[in-house]
């Protein structure tokens, strides 16, 4: 990975000196030079207090963060890290490693162990923030890599501008804080470019110890085992033990894969010890190898975040670059045998086995539908020309979008062929205008599938801003006459439109802004206020005496536009894209009638009974719950050959804890397992674990398909039982209704979460009179969705 070594050309160390004209870095103080070695430090810290501050402060946002975070929960509930589900089906759509990420940082957090307990989601601010952790750390790392590249092969000022300018793009401060695909995407996209950048520009240096004998090479070379060699290790035992065999109709055998890709992994590693043999062995020598295989590495992992998008970009950007500097050479020096090796290892393993478990069902959702017809066709989502991102950019790129047209046009003069400065504006602009093209070519388009591109536009618009500090921009006014008409237009859209920040990177563009009763939600005022305060910063561009406060200026508004998105906008607009507050809501104040099992063997079900009288429950406890409470819980057998599969006992509270009950079975009750105790002492136990779920008042999400009902309730509304699967989607109530005029639905109360316009227009079709009069709204605090309860 390249560090931060000083630059060739400035060696400034702090950003607010790198904005001092070039006079006044040669009297940079020594007290600067001497925190030159933090500088890298001080890069990470600024990012990561930037992207994590306030993360968790507004909830997840409908359907993608909440559905991604399903998914990753059942790999926790199931304990399979390959096989993706989410609604009791297959998940079939994206790679594996946003589930990898969100799984393993609920994990870490110690959250929803083996799938969470009932109403566990809904309690606390740090589910929120493990679930969006790793994409804002991914965000840093994009971040970092770009400075870095910049600091060497540029100049400090430069990549503190570029920083900062990315830094306060909302596209990128709005994706990275968001549990969705694209950040890990574009963030080792970024990591990729920049490894190339400084592979093939950078002095062929050797590689030397940082730490006693450890050099960057042993890094890499870490980071490879984690990659691929958690991988093959895991699937072995996934295979060999944990979820052995294969879909129907697929008869290739795990090993015949798993076999040929270890072995390939173990020469690939050992290519690269010294102990080899000279013939067989190709070390790494200098930072340039070391550079490209890092940019392979960051290659696979985008192939693992969001399939093929970042390896056909990058290689389009790469392939174009050779082509139009004509440097031939540059094809020796790419590690064009080892890097994609190393790529297709990363990529492959998980691919592989997907397919091993779902087989052709997984390949033609997955590859025809979601890559290929998504791309040629048009599968879901908006359409248009290349006026759609063009549009999107205004509003994503706010307001940097007005000196972009001045960058892209300033890479016609200053990308150079024989400077090393203006190679790297050449690669940056093939990226921006490349990717550009690329993604407007898709027939498949929702707002944020732009983002690739924002990083190259970022970079062009800090070699502007640098340019003007140093005096190369003799006539500013065509860019002044362009920057404040489309900065003061962006600001008018804000205006007439406030939800566009938001919908950067959602679903859905059709929901209304809370600007009526009873929300009252308006950020007009901010918006004109930046809006002004832009318009004149760019007015003063015009003024080269001023270049200095005005670029400073200009950066420091941008960072406080962005705070102010982060911290005020976001957290207001995202109450009203999710689902949280109404199902904690729903947990604090249902009532608790016991617990529920099923067993798929009666071995399951002596193992757990023999001996028992006392059973713990986990669950978030409602309000004026308490000891002494009557509790049922009710045993669920198939096929065990009892009246209705099912047996009842009867018990009360015994004690509490947090977030968890006891329920007591007296003996007499505790006797009626006895015989099915019995039967299952000499049984074999079930490969299917038993399901247990709190009972209680249901929670139904009718006419309903947004997937934070899935998360938010941990699953508890697609239960192992019918009358505990309680999603109704369709808008023909048939099978609503059927449910709800069940026996044994009588008397018990029920909370509905579904579209505000939809929850007034339910009263009609309940089927009771008493559900009729008790059928209320109780939650209106988002103007997408409501909270109703009525009792049958």
């Amino acid at each position: 990975m390249p560090d931060s070594a000083n630059s060739q050309q400035d060696d400034t160390a702090l950003p607010v000196s790198t904005l001092k004209s070039d006079s006044a870095e040669s009297g940079a103080s020594a007290l600067y030079r001497a925190i030159a070695s933090y500088e890298l430090a001080i890069v990470i810290g600024l990012a990561l207090i930037v992207l994590l501050t306030g993360m968790a402060s507004y909830t997840l946002i409908d359907p993608w963060e909440t559905h991604y975070a399903e998914v990753a929960r059942r790999i926790l509930e199931s304990n399979d890290w390959v096989h993706l589900h989410a609604e009791n089906q297959g998940f079939r759509s994206k790679p594996v490693l946003t589930f990898w990420l969100i799984a393993g940082s609920m994990r870490v957090f110690g959250i929803a162990t083996d799938g969470g307990f009932s109403g566990e989601l809904t309690q606390s601010d740090w589910v929120i923030f493990a679930v969006r952790l790793p994409f804002a750390l991914f965000g840093v790392m994009g971040l970092t890599m770009i400075w870095s590249m910049l600091a060497k092969l540029v100049n400090r000022r430069v990549a503190w501008i570029t920083f900062l300018v990315l830094l306060s793009t909302p596209f990128y401060f709005m994706v990275a804080r968001q549990a969705i695909t694209d950040m890990p995407m574009v963030a080792s996209l970024m990591g990729a470019v920049a490894c190339f950048a400084m592979a093939i520009h950078g002095e062929n240096e050797e590689i030397r110890p940082f730490w006693k004998r450890v050099t960057a090479f042993h890094v890499f070379l870490a980071a490879a085992v984690v990659v691929v060699g958690f991988q093959l290790i895991y699937l072995f035992y996934y295979f060999g033990a944990a979820h052995p065999g294969v879909a129907k109709g697929v008869k290739l055998h795990p090993l015949a894969v798993l076999i040929p890709m270890t072995v390939l992994f173990v020469g690939w590693l050992a290519s690269m010890m010294p102990q080899m043999p000279k013939r067989f062995r190709f070390s790494i020598r200098n930072k340039r190898q070391l550079n490209m295989l890092w940019f392979f590495l960051f290659i696979g992992i985008t192939v693992l975040a969001k399939g093929p998008p970042g390896i056909a970009l990058a290689g389009l950007i790469c392939l174009l670059y050779i082509l139009l500097t004509a440097d031939w050479k540059l094809l020796l020096k790419l590690e064009l045998i080892r890097g994609p090796i190393l790529t297709a290892l990363i990529a492959l393993p998980w691919h592989f086995a997907m397919f091993l478990k779902d087989g052709p069902a997984w390949s033609n959702e997955y590859i025809n539908h979601h890559m290929f017809k998504r791309f040629g066709k048009g599968v879901h989502g908006d359409t248009g020309t290349f006026d759609y991102f063009a549009s999107q950019l205004g509003i994503g790129m706010w307001p940097w979008i007005a000196l972009v047209p001045a960058a892209l046009l300033g890479i016609l003069y200053s990308a150079r062929r024989d400077t090393q400065e203006g190679r790297v504006r050449l690669l940056f602009g093939i990226w921006a205008i490349a990717g550009f093209a690329t993604f407007c070519a898709s027939e498949t388009k929702f707002h944020h599938y732009i983002l690739p591109v924002v990083p190259a536009l970022a970079v062009l618009v800090g070699f502007w801003l640098d340019d003007f500090l140093r005096g190369r921009h003799r006539q500013q006014a065509l860019t002044i006459l362009v920057a404040i008409p489309i900065v003061g237009l962006l600001a008018r859209d804000f205006v007439g439109e406030q939800k566009q920040l938001i919908e950067l990177s959602i679903y859905r563009y059709d929901r209304p802004w809370p600007s009526g009763e009873p929300w009252f939600v308006d950020t007009t005022t901010a918006f004109m206020g930046f809006g002004a305060l832009f318009c004149l910063l760019m007015l003063f561009l015009s003024l080269n005496r001023l270049r200095r406060l005005t670029v400073p200026a200009l950066l420091a508004s941008g960072m406080a536009f962005a705070l102010w998105a982060m911290h005020s906008y976001t957290p207001k607009a995202a109450a009203h894209w999710g689902q949280r507050a109404l199902h904690k809501q729903y947990y604090e104040e249902r009532s608790i009638h016991g617990v529920d099992y099923q067993y798929y063997s009666l071995r399951d079900l002596a193992n757990d009974w023999k001996g028992r009288s006392t059973v713990e429950v986990e669950s978030v406890l409602p309000k004026g719950f308490s000891v002494g409470q009557p509790q049922t819980i009710q045993i669920f057998v198939p096929g065990a050959g009892i009246p209705k599969d099912r047996v009842v006992l009867s018990g009360e509270v015994s004690k509490i804890g947090e977030n968890k009950f006891w329920i007591s079975v007296p003996e007499v009750e505790r006797a009626k397992l006895n015989d099915l105790i019995a039967r299952g002492s000499n049984m074999k136990p079930a490969r299917r674990r038993p399901w247990k779920q709190v009972n209680a008042d249901r929670m139904v999400a009718w006419q309903l398909n947004w997937h934070g009902e899935d998360f938010w309730t941990a699953g508890e509304m697609y239960g192992a039982r019918d009358d505990a699967k309680t999603i109704f989607k369709s808008t023909n109530n048939d099978k609503f209704l059927k449910w709800l005029k069940d026996p044994e639905r009588a008397g018990r109360t029920y909370f509905i979460v579904t579209e505000s316009g939809r929850a007034q227009g339910l009263k009609g079709i309940l089927p009771t009179p008493r559900a009729k009069e008790t059928h209320e709204i109780i939650n209106t605090s988002c103007n997408k969705f409501s909270l109703v309860r009525f009792s049958l």
